[in-house]
């Protein structure tokens, strides 16, 4: 039972019941005695987060601290996944503030009793709101009672079936990416991808790329993807580039330029260059399709409406998978 429910239940609003509850003269003493009363008959119990916010946004004197959302990393701080996602971070910590909430970080790690470890610190410190980061989770969260917290995952992955997920859009990237390159006049599209791409997204990735190839006569359908490894030496590639004669590389994620020009190629002097999700802002230089503040601000802002309405994971429901759309970045690896 979450206050909407309750809301509900009593035939007023959430905003009704949540001044009910807080026993707020802006509510009549009848209407409060009486929301009183359904929240005992049917349990309902408020969440003491909420409580901690609206002290909080008061500034009264006991509000010692805003009430904690906990952002947990599968790997450790330094790991590649750990990092890709900070600019994200960094704009949902922006975000959430004004809504009376602070971050911590929390990462999981290795350690056989890890979970354990998490749950407790969790509960220690009465934290309800959890937004899990970019990384491998696999089965490391099996059995983790999801009930207790309300939710959001940036992983696209799915972590628990129930868990609502927030992700960018990679199929009108690849779209937009493809509608971009065709102004070039190109016919030869190669994609390349990192191998530590998440199964869900290498599968998004290549599917939308192999679906835009066939959208034109003239667009070469018979390239393979290549797969990159950080810090590997470019002769693979360059043999891969040669053998299916390129005139533009479709890249999902931001790859060193340093990395092509050890090899020779220049951009777009030899072949043009995209990218389908840069998370950097664009500052590299790189043409492509940036995230703006969106995938941030989305996870900021239902994190926050979660908790507001003490919303947690039912695991009997499916959860939602949100997608954030980006917009075309000109660079200067693409024919202006």
């Amino acid at each position: 039972m979450n206050m909407k429910e309750l809301a509900s239940l009593c035939g007023v609003s959430v905003a009704t019941v949540s001044y009910a509850l807080r026993d707020d003269t802006r509510v009549s003493e009848a209407v409060r005695k009486r929301i009183a009363q359904k929240a005992r008959e049917v349990g309902y119990k408020t969440n003491p987060q909420n409580s901690a916010l609206v002290r909080y946004r008061k500034g009264s004197s006991d509000a010692l601290r805003p009430p904690t959302i906990a952002i947990v990393y599968a790997h450790g701080k330094t790991s590649r996944r750990s990092q890709l996602i900070q600019p994200h971070i960094k704009v949902l910590r922006r975000t959430v503030k004004p809504y009376g909430y602070r971050l911590k970080e929390f990462f999981l790690g290795y350690k056989p009793d890890s979970q354990e470890e998490l749950l407790a610190q969790l509960r220690r410190e009465e934290i309800r709101g959890i937004v899990l980061g970019w990384g491998e989770w696999q089965d490391r969260m099996e059995g983790f009672p999801w009930e207790e917290f309300a939710v959001v995952s940036a992983e696209r992955n799915q972590i628990h079936p129930s868990l609502d997920r927030i992700s960018m859009n990679h199929f009108s990237a690849t779209d937009e990416a493809f509608q971009q390159l065709e102004e070039s006049k190109v016919s030869r599209i190669g994609l390349i991808c990192h191998t530590d791409l998440p199964l869900r997204v290498r599968k998004n990735i290549i599917g939308s790329y192999r679906m835009n190839v066939h959208r034109r006569d003239h667009w070469a359908s018979d390239i393979p993807p290549y797969f990159y490894t950080l810090g590997e030496s470019p002769e693979d590639f360059l043999e891969w580039f040669s053998q299916y004669q390129l005139d533009a590389i479709l890249s999902h994620r931001i790859i060193d330029l340093t990395f092509f020009k050890d090899g020779g190629i220049r951009f777009p002097q030899d072949a043009q260059y995209a990218v389908i999700e840069i998370d950097d802002g664009g500052k590299g230089g790189e043409s492509g399709v940036i995230g703006r503040d969106d995938l941030g601000r989305v996870l900021a802002e239902t994190i926050a409406a979660k908790l507001h309405y003490d919303e947690r994971v039912n695991p009997e429901t499916e959860g939602n998978l949100i997608l954030v759309d980006g917009y075309w970045h000109n660079g200067s690896t693409t024919s202006q």
